[in-house]
């Protein structure tokens, strides 16, 4: 590394820190104002603080890629401002040779992100979910969670909650036989795993058959359900949105809902999102350096800002818009991902291919 790239990496690295750090600040305040609002008793000020400092990772992880690039518009455009990026020019620097220049800053953004989204933002996000419904509801916490649905090949079953050792409560089956009339009705009032039997332990059981002769009803203290459903996969579920979990757990997500015959779903659009992102974070900053170096080259800072929280707002609708289409027109989750990076990259070409 030259002492020129050391000083872009440096300038870049200390710009970036600066806005990650004043965005995620001002997004956090208008996060404790919205938790502050829900007005339940008991989640007062404390409690909504601590949800909103333990859900900061997953925050920080996604504001973490427009921040790059805010923070290349910044740096380069003072570079610019100075003439040094002339003079990089003048002395037979491409665009490409700064774009190496600036690849350093971007790995240790790609990597930090990487690292939050995968190991840091999914825990502290369900503990703070675990937390704030606790302060809500104390000892009923989790009983006052939503009904989870579930599909198993010919198994749909609710539960009504799921406490944070793992434990499922009010559980209801329907079993289909396979030209999908009810056959059983399955209910029982609690259940823990026992991953050694690969089966669930189920308490308090009542089952109904249902045949042509009339319903047959039996009592049960306990009864065995082998079952793939693990604690982790329900809680992942019940706690979690598809854009705050794991690789893992989005993985196993994936697997089982395409054993369940499921087209496109959300899991998948996070799954290759969450895959594909070092590719935006190459991809925002080319089109960072190739809108410097064109259009934006001898314009203000506050120009520069405000492009630039377009350009980032523009790509987030762009993925918010081909989303959902994955999964009402069915097209595959990896090139609904791709199409937005694709028209940035191909932008960025262009403004540098023309500047070069």
């Amino acid at each position: 590394m030259t002492i020129l790239d050391r000083y872009i990496t440096s300038q870049a690295n200390r710009t970036i820190g600066f806005v990650v750090t004043a965005l995620l600040c001002l997004i956090s305040l208008f996060t404790l104002l919205d938790e502050l609002g829900e007005r339940q008793e008991g989640y007062g000020l404390l409690a909504a603080g601590s949800y909103v400092l333990k859900t900061m990772p997953r925050r920080l992880d996604e504001i973490l890629v427009y921040g790059l690039f805010l923070g290349y518009l910044i740096t380069l455009g003072r570079l610019a401002e100075t003439n040094e990026l002339t003079i990089c020019r003048v002395c037979g620097m491409s665009p490409w040779r700064l774009c190496r220049s600036l690849t350093p800053s971007m790995l240790l953004w790609m990597v930090l992100s990487l690292t939050v989204s995968e190991y840091v933002a999914p825990g502290s996000e369900r503990i703070a979910e675990m937390d704030k419904m606790k302060a809500q509801y104390g000892e009923r916490a989790f009983h006052q969670k939503d009904n989870l649905w579930l599909r198993d090949q010919n198994l749909f079953m609710r539960v009504r909650a799921i406490d944070d050792t793992g434990k499922i409560w009010g559980i209801e089956q329907y079993w289909l036989n396979q030209d999908g009339v009810l056959v059983e009705v399955i209910h029982a009032q609690s259940g823990i795993y026992a991953p050694d039997e690969a089966a669930w332990h189920l308490d308090s059981v009542t089952r109904k058959h249902l045949g042509t002769g009339g319903a047959e009803q039996h009592y049960l203290a306990q009864w065995n359900w082998e079952s793939r459903l693990t604690p982790s996969l329900l809680a992942a579920q019940a706690y979690l949105k598809p854009h705050k979990m794991s690789l893992r757990a989005l993985h196993q997500q994936i697997g089982f809902a395409r054993d369940q015959n499921a087209g496109v779903s959300e899991y998948e659009i996070a799954f290759w999102s969450r895959v594909l992102k070092p590719l935006t974070f190459i991809g925002m900053t080319l089109f960072a350096l190739g809108v410097v170096l064109g259009p934006l080259r001898q314009v203000t800072m506050g120009l520069r800002l405000t492009f630039g929280i377009f350009a980032g707002l523009g790509f987030k609708y762009l993925q918010d818009l081909f989303a959902p289409a994955a999964i009402v027109f069915e097209i595959p989750a990896a090139a609904a991902t791709l199409m937005p990076i694709i028209l940035y990259w191909a932008l960025a070409w262009v403004l540098i291919r023309k500047n070069a």
